[in-house]
């Protein structure tokens, strides 16, 4: 997709304190082998703010950056990976309650780790329409709990142990968002871009049931394990699913940068999931053409992985510090559980009037 009109506005972030991964190590929360291999250096932890807190501090904070006004947002997306708060209960609702306040349509995307760039793509059609303005785009997660039975100080540093992913993965905590205008922005959309391998959400499903769910201290939420189960399965499977993600991605990056009307070359920086080492940077850039320096792999290994947070953040990051600025590209790339792969590239049109 090639949006006619579609721009970022406003874009906050807000970041916890954060955890050291040697400490984490020390305690025995975190492998030591993984410690050691996967370059993570820290991560994010908030212990006292829900999602819900994170990402309303978070979407005020883009809204004060953008500077119109609520009459102007139409529609609020936000992305998430784990539960938000009490079942039956919406965090997008607590969000738009305090921060836009006037009752606008609502709607939580579970997309994986693609959540906050399925939310362009659905805001990019729905501010195609007559009379529409503005979207307020957040994400937020804590990843102090294990979603299957609670507090749990080594899920955020082992949910992913032994899954084989080539990037190693552990959780950091966040709230991010962004205002998108079909007016004017500091950064033009130029290309948005989404897939999918639903063929690959039995990797992530491993031997579970789908109901009734396993809720419970003795199974525990670990992807690795339902890696290795899926390896059983079917031999080298693992393997394969990851190169067709692979493949996936170098289309989709591809099929942004032509819609967009751009080379590869003129892409100034990519923010990317954040991994600690560079091996996926690497994997991710170079099938594109693109050096991996330009991505964000110092940032990203002293934060972990943010969930549906990474590319926002790290978007956040660049244009603040001004290691980004008018006439720059920046590409946005993310890919999800169950194989949901996402790509947008942007146009920095003009230095915010917010960056000091």
């Amino acid at each position: 997709m090639r949006p006619e009109s579609l721009f970022v506005s406003g874009i906050a972030a807000y970041l916890p304190p954060i955890f050291s991964a040697a400490e984490a190590a020390e305690r025995g929360w975190y492998d030591a082998d993984s410690f050691r291999a996967d370059g993570w250096t820290g991560i994010a932890v908030e212990s006292e703010l829900s999602p819900a807190e994170m990402g309303l501090r978070a979407s005020q904070g883009a809204l004060a950056r953008w500077g119109g006004t609520p009459e102007e947002i139409d529609v609020h997306f936000h992305a998430t990976l784990l539960p938000q708060g009490p079942h039956l209960w919406h965090a997008h609702n607590y969000i738009e309650r305090n921060a836009v306040k006037r009752g606008v349509p609502g709607i939580e995307l579970r997309q994986g780790c693609t959540g906050m760039l399925a939310a362009f793509d659905l805001a990019a059609c729905y501010l195609a329409m007559p009379g529409r303005r503005a979207a307020l785009l957040s994400g937020a997660d804590n990843f102090s709990a294990d979603p299957c039975f609670g507090i749990d100080p080594t899920f955020r540093w082992r949910y992913a142990e032994g899954g084989r992913t080539n990037r190693g993965s552990v959780f950091g905590d966040s709230g991010a968002a962004l205002v998108l205008s079909n007016r004017a922005g500091f950064a033009r959309v130029l290309s948005i871009v989404s897939g999918a391998l639903s063929e690959l959400e039995e990797l992530y499903r491993g031997d579970d049931p789908l109901f009734p769910p396993s809720y419970s201290a003795e199974h525990p939420l670990r992807l690795g394990e339902r890696f290795a189960e899926y390896e059983r399965k079917h031999p080298g499977g693992v393997a394969a699913a990851l190169h067709r993600l692979k493949e996936m991605r170098t289309t989709m990056g591809r099929a942004a940068l032509a819609e967009a009307r751009i080379a590869p070359e003129q892409i100034t920086r990519v923010v990317h999931i954040f991994s600690g080492t560079e091996r996926y940077v690497q994997q991710l850039l170079e099938p594109l053409g693109i050096d991996p320096a330009r991505g964000v792999l110092e940032l990203g290994r002293g934060l972990g992985h943010l969930g549906v947070n990474d590319t926002v953040v790290a978007l956040e990051h660049l244009v603040t510090t001004e290691q980004v600025g008018p006439g720059d590209h920046v590409m946005m790339m993310a890919n999800g559980t169950a194989g949901a792969v996402s790509c947008v590239v942007l146009r920095i049109e003009e230095r915010p009037r917010w960056v000091a």
